[in-house]
């Protein structure tokens, strides 16, 4: 009788599930249906052929779809152009680009329920809607950028109304809502989202803490630790090429520096970690066939549907391909028919973080030098699947919002004292038009319309290389910088002080001139430049101050250094070699330090322990000192550093950040008795010796046991491609890649190389490009994650810049109805 009670339950169960939501997710019966689920979508995203209509254009336009799945799109006009880059994006690739949208504004409790609701209200502090608001407000001002952004918004929305909802992207049935109208403002979100990912600076909040914890060797262990230049770094311009002919506008530090009591008292990621970019152009003079080689790989955190589309742009005013943001128009990285461009991350500090004191428990006043400025509320609301909308009074100042407060904050990671609040001052919240920097990029013909098109670029910071068909090369640091006086901002500042704002000084401009930045054109006779998100600036060149952290140089001098080891003669191979390398200096530089201290130590250990300890050794002398997928050295010497930096510094930073790796290399190689390497909770006071020793036990340890296979670098660490939405199925899991932090390839357990790119400015041009996704957005299609595999075995793709005419394709004719 039980068991026919718990069969009939069982029974009923399923057929619930199979008919009704449960929570958030969907009716699995709809899910599975042939004529309105997932087997409605089958071979849904093969592209439309033939003739179609379109009331919205004003002439016909021509689109080609090459083997890659690339549009080529060929129009008579701009406006034209747009609307249907907007279409054909949104056919692709619509789910990702209303979900990444929804997540910039802090709108996914409407999809996801209450368990993203802190998500969200972070989303809505932050100022992110706030943020696009002001920079649409500002593209509103030229009535032809608007125009166009209206026109490309206008082709997504054609596209979502021709669909049929049973055609809707998979995610939107097993996540079970349906696409909204597509507005200007969720390009903005899409742009600002980018920045946040480039320029968010919270480790503002942890330095502080350090800044208290060591009382008065605070400032001095500071400059120890995090040094603004390293002892060994190589900066991305020249000293000689600095004197750019202007004296740099000062402001000096105060007589003291603010020391704020609220401060983050826990990190989710111990490391100063760097994702890291790279890119390099070569001069004519160093080139096989004397053209100007550039060669750009964007890293970034990995995702599917991928980061970015291919698209080739044509009408009588633009010729350009390359990659793009879903949702955003135009082309980000990529040439036109007289230049070619590419970007790393400036690491421009872009943010200050401001302590607020509250006049009261009101909240409506905050304490300013003699004043009490009113504070401006906007309330959020947000909108939660299945439960009741909630409001959120987001308070502003003149610094910008108040993101967390005595009576709203993380409890377990953030102290916040009564009556004060913490805001956030972001170069990204001011009208900033980087839409029209990449308008006028994409249509550029020369230098001086290269450096042109980014005198409004401000948010994220960037360096743009550059080449053009005269083989003219150049570098660009790019971005809005207000001047600060040395380490401003690196700590929460004083928001009751003018003195830290960004725009008092009365006499000077509030930010580094347009003319100011920092470029190279045509270095001769080096003939290359190259960046890999270091320091700029050269440590006594007469500059202003941009940022307390860069990335290490590690990634920057094997560039320089492959460069210079073949010198001339250079080809796209070469290109591609660079692009490839996995060689750590990290590694170079301390294993002949480490390695000898554990052949001491093992010389008076017990047989069994140096016998497995020396088989170590061993491999690690036999290194090449290069993460490649198929050796199992770099496994023990990841794990090894790993042990020895958490045995350095968890003692005495906690859970706060810890300093970049090159401050363990010059600790390991400069300074083995370092008090920074005594465990403080024993008796003894450790040196480097002591702790080498430790964390290689540890790891031997802990690799005891595994198989060979298991120990090659690219099955024990891997990569992972997730989905947006972190659906499984959907995602790419267990890659078998090559590389790793602080390396040229710089490929990592969720980030890497998001677009590989290489082209050379012969007539007509050779292009390379691969980036770890494909095309198509819908995960049952081939080209969905079409090129992951070649990306993982390195591979690059011939890319087609021609026109329609020139090569056989999928054809689709648009055509206005008049």
């Amino acid at each position: 009788m039980i068991k026919k009670i718990i069969g009939i339950t069982l029974v009923l169960t399923i057929i619930f599930l199979l008919n009704n939501s449960v929570r958030q997710y969907p009716p699995m019966g709809k899910l599975l249906n042939p004529f309105t689920g997932y087997p409605a979508l089958i071979e849904s995203d093969n592209p439309p052929q033939g003739t179609l209509i379109f009331p919205n254009l004003s002439d016909t336009v021509n689109i080609k779809w090459d083997e890659l799945r690339i549009p080529h799109i060929e129009a008579k006009n701009e406006n034209d152009l747009y609307f249907m880059q907007g279409y054909i994006m949104a056919f692709d690739r619509l789910w990702q680009m209303e979900f990444q949208t929804h997540a910039a504004a802090g709108r996914l409790s409407e999809i996801l329920g209450d368990k993203a609701l802190d998500y969200d209200r972070l989303q809505r502090r932050k100022g992110m809607i706030y943020a696009a608001e002001n920079t649409i407000g500002e593209i509103k001002k030229d009535s032809s950028l608007y125009s166009i952004l209206e026109s490309f918004a206008d082709g997504i929305n054609f596209y979502i109304n021709s669909i049929d909802k049973n055609k809707y992207p998979i995610e939107y049935k097993i996540l079970n809502y349906e696409p909204e109208k597509w507005t200007t403002i969720k390009t903005g979100l899409l742009l600002k989202s980018m920045a946040w990912d480039l320029t968010n600076r919270t480790e503002d909040l942890e330095y502080t803490k350090i800044l208290n914890d060591f009382g008065n060797r605070g400032e001095e262990v500071i400059e120890e630790l995090f040094p603004i230049f390293p002892k060994k770094y190589l900066p991305i311009v020249d000293k000689d090429k600095l004197n750019l002919g202007f004296t740099p506008y000062k402001k000096e530090a105060p007589d003291s520096i603010y020391k704020s009591k609220n401060y983050k008292i826990k990190t989710s990621l111990n490391k100063n970690s760097s994702i890291g970019s790279n890119n390099w152009v070569i001069g004519s003079q160093r080139t096989k066939n004397n053209n100007a080689i550039l060669s750009n790989d964007p890293h970034l955190n990995l995702s599917l549907p991928s980061i970015w589309y291919l698209m080739h742009l044509k009408c009588p005013t633009i010729n350009v391909m390359g990659v793009t943001i879903p949702g955003s128009p135009g082309i980000i990285i990529g040439f036109n028919d007289k230049i070619a461009w590419g970007v790393t991350n400036g690491y421009d500090d872009s943010m200050d973080w401001y302590d607020i004191q509250y006049e009261n428990e009101s909240r409506t006043r905050y304490k300013y030098g003699e004043y009490t400025p009113h504070i401006k509320q906007r309330i959020e609301e947000i909108k939660i699947k299945n439960h009741a909308t909630f409001y959120d009074t987001v308070l502003y100042t003149h610094h910008g919002p108040i993101v967390w407060d005595f009576k709203y904050y993380p409890k377990d990671s953030m102290i916040v004292h009564d009556n004060y609040g913490i805001a956030l001052q972001w170069t990204a919240h001011d009208s900033t038009n980087e839409l029209q920097s990449f308008y006028l990029l994409n249509k550029a013909s020369n230098y001086e319309e290269f450096k042109i098109s980014l005198e409004s670029y401000d948010c994220p910071g960037q360096n743009f290389i550059y080449s053009d068909i005269n083989n003219n090369i150049a570098i660009l640091h790019s971005g809005k910088n207000p001047i600060r006086f040395n380490r401003q901002g690196m700590f929460i500042s004083d928001g009751s002080d003018a003195y830290y704002d960004w725009d008092n000084q009365a006499s000077t401009p509030d930010y580094i001139p347009s003319e100011h930045k920092i470029f190279d054109k045509n270095p001769n006779p080096r003939w290359y430049l190259t960046s890999a998100n270091q320091n700029p600036i050269h440590n006594n060149a007469d500059y202003y101050y941009l940022s307390e952290h860069f990335a290490p140089s590690y990634r920057a001098t094997q560039i320089h250094k492959m460069i210079n080891d073949k010198n001339t003669n250079m080809t796209i191979q070469d290109m591609i070699n660079i692009q490839l390398d996995n060689t750590s200096l990290f590694a170079q530089a301390t294993l002949p330090k480490l390695l000898p201290i554990i052949e001491e130590k093992y010389k008076a250990e017990s047989k069994e322990i140096k016998f497995i300890g020396y088989e170590w050794i061993d491999i690690l002398k036999k290194w090449d000192y290069k993460y490649t997928g198929t050796s199992i050295a770099p496994t023990f010497f990841e794990e090894w550093i790993n042990d020895i930096e958490k045995n350095t510094w968890a003692d005495d930073l906690d859970n706060i950040i810890w300093p970049e790796i090159d401050k363990l290399e010059d600790l390991i190689v400069n300074s083995p008795n370092s008090t920074w390497f005594d465990i403080k909770t024993t008796d003894k006071e450790e040196t480097l010796i002591d702790i080498c020793s430790i964390s290689f036990k540890n790891i031997v340890q802990k690799l005891t046991n595994k198989s060979d296979i298991e120990l090659e670098w690219k099955n024990y660490r891997g990569t992972d491609i997730l989905h947006l939405a972190k659906i499984s199925p959907f995602s790419s899991l267990d890659l078998k890649t090559s590389g790793s932090e602080n390396i040229i390839n710089a490929t990592r357990k969720h980030e890497g190389p998001s677009w590989r790119y290489i082209i050379e400015m012969s007539q007509p041009y050779k292009i390379k490009g691969i980036y770890p996704g494909g095309q198509s957005g819908y995960p049952g299609s081939v080209h969905y994650n079409q090129f992951i595999e070649d990306w993982v075995n390195g591979n690059y793709y011939d890319l087609k810049f021609l026109d329609n005419d020139e090569f056989t394709g999928i054809e689709l004719q648009c055509i206005p109805n008049h």
